[in-house]
């Protein structure tokens, strides 16, 4: 299987160039790079030993003119060699410092989940060369990687190989974006005005607001680890559990406040998650074949039964409305609901 080298850059082809030490002829960066690849560029020496032929470079530079530069002329080199090469610049990551984390660091990430995505689609093994460019860079793309699997590789000028951090192991826990992916979705959508997030997180649990960063621009974005988190989730296989509403769950809904909306929601997602076995541990039987989902103590409630593999959610009721919570303890029934039109959650 061929790989897909997936490249940082920096700008020590640059410095080198222009160092006398590396470079004591004065030649330019692209003779020099001709002449000594592993001595012109820390991204070149490191390339030079992992790649081989068929593969696919890609190079993902700054947003600056000698990141740029830096990319074109190691394309250019790649090139040469007969890889297939590509450049691709990542918006907002540039020496300014208001946009960096903001804007920069969340476009790697992203710039880097597509990649490996598309490496895979094709058939290809991927690879992240993490050698280059912002130490802030280097370490987000070593996060990335290892949620995704990949593995990264480094080399220093002091080093006589490459270093090579293996596929991680860690099944990663993605449970807080299974359980509140409707906030996670609606805040990477498009940028949302600070003061309507932070009314959206008082509804939800300060783990969720750790994920989030205000910027100057007086928005509020997912941090860059949180946008690591989003797209190494959405890699994730689906295994949520078909689920359905009756009209009267639908309406109950409709009539929620966001806070409570929200708390629902996330109770409707843990429950598409359980399996059997689950809600045995979590959900209470009632007469009637109805489940109570969670049991135990709980603001929210779901009555739902489980009808050929789909999960029909009949009543959604806690304890804020006592009465009417009492009264389906005792009467809820399926053959009340399985007349009704149910709709699916999406």
């Amino acid at each position: 299987m061929s790989q897909c080298l997936i490249s940082t850059v920096g700008t020590s082809l640059l410095g080198n160039a222009n160092n006398p030490r590396v470079n004591p002829d004065g030649l330019g960066p692209a003779e020099l790079l001709r002449r000594d690849p592993q001595r012109a560029s820390a991204e070149a020496n490191a390339l030079t030993r992992l790649a081989t032929p068929g593969d696919t470079l890609v190079f993902l530079h700054s947003d600056t003119e000698d990141g740029e530069r830096c990319a074109a002329l190691l394309a250019e080199h790649f090139a040469g060699l007969g890889h297939p090469v590509r450049r691709e610049r990542i918006a907002g990551l540039s020496y300014h410092e208001k946009g960096f984390v903001s804007h920069g660091l969340r476009s790697l990430v992203r710039l880097l989940a597509g990649e490996i995505r598309a490496a895979r689609r094709a058939g290809q093994q991927p690879l992240l060369n993490a050698t280059g460019g912002f130490k802030a860079e280097i370490a987000y793309a070593t996060a990335v990687g290892l949620m995704f699997g990949v593995p990264v590789c480094y080399i220093h000028e002091r080093f006589g190989d490459v270093v090579t951090l293996p596929a991680s192991p860690v099944g990663w826990d993605y449970s807080l974006f299974t359980w509140y992916r409707d906030f996670f979705e609606w805040i990477d959508e498009e940028p949302r005005p600070t003061a309507q997030v932070r009314e959206r997180l008082m509804a939800l649990p300060d783990s969720v607001a750790l994920l989030v960063e205000d910027a100057p621009d007086g928005h509020s974005y997912l941090s860059p680890l949180g946008e690591a988190y989003l797209e190494a989730f959405r890699g994730q296989p689906d295994t949520r559990r078909p689920l359905r509403l009756s009209p009267s769950a639908l309406r109950t809904l409709d009539t929620l406040d966001f806070s409570t909306r929200s708390a629902y929601l996330g109770l409707l997602e843990r429950l598409r998650h359980g399996g059997p076995g689950d809600w045995q541990r979590s959900a209470e039987t009632l007469s009637g074949g109805v489940l109570k989902f969670p049991k135990g103590h709980s603001a929210h409630r779901a009555f739902f039964v489980e009808r050929e593999g789909i999960l029909h959610v009949l009543e959604l009721c806690g304890h804020d409305n006592e009465r009417r919570y009492q009264e389906l303890m005792q009467t809820i029934r399926w053959s009340q609901y399985q007349n009704s039109t149910f709709q699916d959650l999406p």
